[in-house]
């Protein structure tokens, strides 16, 4: 072979460049972008997909309040706040236009609308990357449709939350990635290189998560750059300004702390070390989901993903991945092949940074709902690995058949799947109706006296409070207090002095017995305000938090607490009976039947049940300590009542259709107290009233009998006194227990 022959020409390197390097245009000239829709065939269908999906979210959209964050990032968005690490700067600012110049709706609504949208846009362009790749229209609305209403997606697709714009900017990440990979010459790349790293920078400042596809995209784009010679300092420069240029919205911290008082906003970003703290989420640990020192392997996490998706997706979704990812890297051009390879890079990276640091070991319950809605981003890259492969059989099949017409039945067998995965997922997506967490609040503020201060902590009730207080300005004489923010020094610097001017804070709160300066504890605090307003609580007192012991006491009232003075003598039996109760006529509970244990609405329904019979609990307590055997056996009567008055109510719910039948099972535990009472007040009574014991004899056995029978499949393996109530069941005398009242 003659030499030379065959080798393919390099790109000029940085001898031949022109000396005048300030140019741009004069260097990288006469290059025509791609156009983002080829013809007037695909706009059609990119709209369709747009404006398809983006109306069936509107309409199954959140109509208010949903759960989880959504409160905290409309209550901040309303007042241009700071919300939580990171920040997210991109959509508070996009909220904050949302809410304050859309003309009609709801904070709650708009901010709604605006997600439902952004997940209309991220479908469209999955259907633009997997048309591009493969050149199939139907494997492009295949791949939107399946992906886009999966039961994850739609879900979060439809409520006001960071991960609608999240999953769009994912999708525009792999479109560029695309562009770029097909962009002709120098100048191609270059253009192409500087709107990456816009998009990219852009991208970072809703979510850090998706980092984990820029890496090995920027390592790709610079080893392509240097080929093309153009890893020189004036050209990263270039590239470099555009990526800091889509960080700009992070100026949205400073700005917010400087010219903004924000009634809710996280750290005082004016000191760049809160701004750092702040932007690396240093409280929870940078790309750590939780404060907390568990670990999980690797291996387990991408074994709960594998799971989930199966589940979510089906297995048919790994099996096309597995076949777009071996067709794309064997028979695809040379560019299918690099976007391949990088699409692959991307969902590997992922995996392997997110899946070795989410520090949450074992899910389950709300935790795993933590993890599933950071699972959208890689699940995304799956489909569209997998659409692109479909697309390409599709292209085959059309190809070998000669016949162009296929593509219609293709893209009716497309549409065929997506009318299947609506009609499967469309009963656990439909939130048109769901006011729940917009109850769950009103109900709790209703019930405060005016000029009330409440302590909260935690995402579930902190932000339902906060949405109504500040995005719907409802009851804004209640004073909301996380015990979280009272931790932080900026708190008294810049919520304090908006907020709350007159009540007295002794320092910075840190839970304990001992209180020394700048600390106090929750004694001091309620020593200081206890007689200037009601105090109410809703949520547990801390467990390092021992300080009032002896000096005051959280007593039940309505799903709150309220602060008594052990020294004012009240009495407990009066509190009960007067204190509001949940009303689940007028606030009904979610159907249970429905709504999994890793949703909010799930958490919300359990945490008002165990909330319904904590007065009667709380006054079984009580009566435990007591020496008063008289005034003992009241109150556990008076527990008894209490108990029977609540299991009745629930009932009454399930026969009107208020409440599902599936609440049974979950207020069983109360079936499970009652019993256990009953055998409490059989052991009070058997020797002054034989007639009453023998009462409370048959009711112990009638309340663990339905407990047993409720459970026989499930909780035989959880409960340790399984066997002993089976025992006692089968008793016909009492008498040889051995009980303690």
């Amino acid at each position: 072979m003659a030499k030379g022959k065959g080798k393919v020409a390099k790109p000029p390197r940085g001898a031949q460049r022109r000396a005048d390097k300030t140019s741009d245009t004069s260097e990288y000239d006469g290059y025509e972008p791609e156009p983002f829709l080829y013809d007037e065939e695909e706009k059609i269908l990119a709209s369709l997909v747009f404006l398809g999906s983006a109306a069936l979210y509107i309409c199954t959209m959140y109509p208010g309040l949903p759960g989880g964050d959504s409160g905290e990032l409309m209550a901040t968005a309303k007042d241009f706040g700071v919300s939580h690490p990171p920040g997210y700067p991109l959509f508070t600012t996009m909220a904050a236009i949302m809410i304050n110049l859309f003309p009609i709706g709801t904070c709650a609504w708009k901010l709604n609308l605006m997600s439902s949208t952004i997940a209309g846009l991220t479908n469209m362009m999955m259907f633009i990357n997997v048309k591009r790749f493969s050149g199939s229209d139907a494997a492009g609305v295949l791949a939107a449709g399946w992906c886009g209403f999966s039961r994850v997606f739609w879900m979060w697709s439809i409520q006001g939350e960071v991960f609608s714009l999240s999953n769009l900017f994912i999708m525009v990440i792999m479109y560029a990635a695309w562009r770029f990979a097909n962009a002709e010459g120098r100048s191609g790349k270059f253009y192409e290189a500087k709107l990456g790293a816009l998009i990219c920078g852009l991208s970072l400042t809703n979510q850090h998560t998706s980092v984990l596809y820029i890496a090995p995209t920027a390592l790709w784009v610079l080893f392509t750059l240097y080929n093309y010679d153009l890893a020189d300092t004036y050209s990263l420069f270039q590239v470099g300004l555009r990526g800091l240029a889509g960080l700009s919205p992070y100026l949205q911290l400073p700005i917010s702390s400087i010219f903004f008082k924000a009634r809710v906003s996280w750290g005082d970003h004016r000191l760049f070390s809160d701004f750092k703290k702040h932007l690396l989420r240093e409280d929870f640990g940078t790309f750590r989901l939780v404060s907390s020192s568990e670990q999980s392997t690797l291996w387990d996490n991408f074994m709960v993903y594998f799971n989930d998706s199966k589940t979510e997706l089906t297995i048919a979704v790994w099996i096309l991945f597995v076949v777009g990812m071996l067709i794309g890297l064997t028979l695809g051009s040379k560019k299918q092949r690099e976007v391949m390879l990088i699409y692959m890079a991307m969902f590997g990276t992922y995996h392997l940074v997110f899946d070795s640091l989410a520090n949450i070991k074992n899910p389950s319950g709300i935790f795993h709902g933590v993890l599933e809605r950071f699972w959208l981003q890689p699940s995304l890259a799956l489909c569209c690995v997998a659409g692109c492969g479909v697309g390409m059989i599709f292209q085959f099949l059309k190809e070998k058949a000669n016949c162009p017409a296929l593509k219609y039945l293709f893209l009716s067998l497309a549409v065929i799947a997506i009318g299947y995965q609506i009609q499967h997922n469309y009963e656990d997506c439909h939130e048109n109706d769901n006011y729940f967490f917009w109850h769950f609040s009103r109900h709790i503020l209703d019930q405060l006296p005016k000029r009330s201060i409440l302590l909260t902590s935690g995402d579930f009730s902190t932000n339902t409070f906060r949405y109504h207080t500040i995005g719907e300005e409802y009851r804004t004489d209640v004073m909301v207090m996380d015990m979280q923010f009272m931790q932080a020094y900026w708190f008294y610097i810049m919520l304090m002095p908006i907020n709350f001017p007159d009540v007295s804070f002794p320092g910075l709160y840190k839970p304990g017995k001992e209180s020394k300066y700048p600390f106090y504890n929750l004694k001091k605090f309620l020593d200081e305000n206890f007689d200037k307003y009601p105090i109410y609580m809703c949520v547990e007192v801390p467990k390092a938090e021992d300080s009032i012991e002896g000096y005051y006491e959280a007593w039940p009232f309505g799903m709150c607490k309220v602060f008594v003075r052990v020294s004012d003598n009240r009495d407990p039996l009066e509190h009960v009976t007067s204190m509001p109760w949940i009303n689940l006529e007028k606030y009904p509970l979610p159907d249970l039947d429905r709504y999994e244990p890793q949703t909010w609405e799930y958490t919300m329904a359990m945490s008002m049940l165990e909330t319904y019979s904590k007065p009667a609990t709380w006054l079984w307590n009580r009566a435990n300590s007591m020496t008063d055997q008289a005034l003992k056996k009241k109150y556990y009567e008076t527990a008894m009542n209490m108990m029977v008055e609540n299991r009745k109510h629930v009932f009454d719910m399930v026969e009107k259709g208020l409440v599902t039948k599936n609440v049974v099972y979950y207020i069983s535990p109360l079936e499970k107290n009652l019993g256990h009472l009953s055998l409490i007040l059989y052991s009070v009574t058997k020797r002054e009233d034989p007639e009453m014991a023998a009462h409370w004899t048959a009711q112990c056995k009638k309340y663990w009998t339905n407990y047993v029978e409720w459970h026989r499949d499930t909780v035989i393996t959880k409960d340790s006194m399984w066997n002993t109530l089976n025992s006692i069941i089968k008793m016909d005398d009492f008498s040889s227990l051995q009980l303690v009242a």
